[in-house]
C-alpha cells in the first residue's frame, strides 16, 4: 500500500504547487495590467500612455523571465475618458519538472479612468 501511496501523494504535491504557480501568475499579471493603465491613464498624449504602460509592464515584471506585450486601447484618452490595457505574458513553467506544459499564456486587462480636471502638462 505504502508503495502505491507514495508516488501518488507526490504527484498530488507536485499538481498542487502546479495550480499555485498559475494563480500566482495571473494575479501578478493583472497587477501589471492595472499598474499599467494607471500609468496610462496619468500620461498626458495617447503616444505618452502607451510608453507609461510598457514602462510599467516592464518595471512591473523585472526580475522575472517573463515575456510580455501589452496592447494599450487610447481611443478615448481624453479628459473624462478612460484608457484600457491588455497584458499578455508567457510565464515558463519549466523550473517544476514537468514534461508537458514548459510554460503557460497568461491575460490581464485593465480599463482606468482618466481624471476630468486633470492639469495639462
Amino acid at each position: 500500500m505504502v508503495v502505491l501511496a507514495t508516488p501518488f501523494m507526490i504527484l498530488v504535491a507536485v499538481f498542487l504547487i502546479f495550480c499555485g504557480r498559475a494563480a500566482s501568475a495571473v494575479i501578478d499579471v493583472e497587477s501589471a495590467a492595472a499598474a499599467a493603465a494607471r500609468a496610462a491613464a496619468d500620461a498626458p498624449t495617447p503616444a505618452g500612455a502607451v510608453t507609461a504602460a510598457k514602462d510599467a509592464v516592464t518595471a512591473t515584471t523585472a526580475g522575472s523571465a517573463w515575456t510580455c506585450t501589452t496592447s494599450t486601447n487610447t481611443a478615448q484618452h481624453d479628459r473624462g475618458g478612460q484608457v484600457s490595457v491588455t497584458v499578455t505574458c508567457v510565464v515558463p513553467m519549466s523550473d517544476l519538472g514537468l514534461p508537458v506544459g514548459a510554460s503557460k499564456t497568461v491575460h490581464g486587462t485593465a480599463t482606468e479612468p482618466i481624471a476630468t480636471y486633470k492639469a495639462d502638462t
